[in-house]
């Protein structure tokens, strides 16, 4: 079946995932080390709670200034929860050009305060994906079925009309048990290879 919708993945594929930035910009603004942050935010596992969507972003704000001990502002915050995705604008011209066409989207195992961080920074992608979906919305993570399955309802896609792209091999894997077509990001000019291929850029 021709494929009708492309899913994104959004660190490593539409944004760079750097998620060293993120720490060294919490760290700069808060008065503490990026061994700090690390330990206080990631290595309690309240990264992986929020992506399961177990805070709200209001709720993540607090739960930070809890954590880092002092007041956070959020119009302060959100900047630096952005640091680790600066966009590739490679991608994301690409993505424009199969949208004239087809259906787009997003999946990222990701929480809800970066997503309003990013619709809030980059509007753009309003127009570029016609669904966002967060790994917080949907209460499921990647590679789990689960996750796979609760996107293509939203996105009103078949798996076998459905290509997934992400430069996670086990989410790759996943995506491939689920029944979708799936290839693993390395490149824009790899990708664009991909689209070509799959006849899926406007004009190809």
């Amino acid at each position: 079946m021709p494929v009708s919708t492309v899913v994104f993945d959004l660190g490593g594929v539409v944004c760079r995932h750097q998620p060293e930035l993120r720490l060294r910009e919490l760290a700069r603004r808060y008065g503490r080390t990026v061994e700090d942050v690390h330990r206080i935010l990631y290595a309690t596992g309240f990264i992986g709670e929020t992506e399961l969507g177990h805070w709200n972003a209001e709720e993540i704000v607090s739960e930070i200034g809890a954590r880092l001990g002092r007041p956070v502002d959020r119009a302060e915050l959100e900047p630096a929860w952005l640091a680790s995705f600066p966009v590739d604008e490679q991608v994301l011209e690409l993505v424009g050009r199969i949208a004239v066409r087809h259906r787009t989207a997003i999946l990222t195992n990701n929480d809800l305060l970066l997503r309003e961080a990013l619709l809030g920074a980059r509007p753009d992608f309003a127009g570029r994906f016609g669904d966002i979906v967060f790994s917080a919305a949907i209460h499921a993570v990647k590679p789990a079925a689960e996750a796979f399955r609760r996107t293509l309802s939203i996105v009103n896609a078949e798996p076998s009309e459905t290509l997934f792209i992400d430069d996670s091999d086990s989410h790759v894997a996943g995506a491939l048990q689920a029944g979708i077509c799936a290839v693993r990001f390395q490149s824009a000019r790899q990708l664009a290879a991909e689209l070509e291929r799959h006849g899926l850029l406007d004009g190809s």
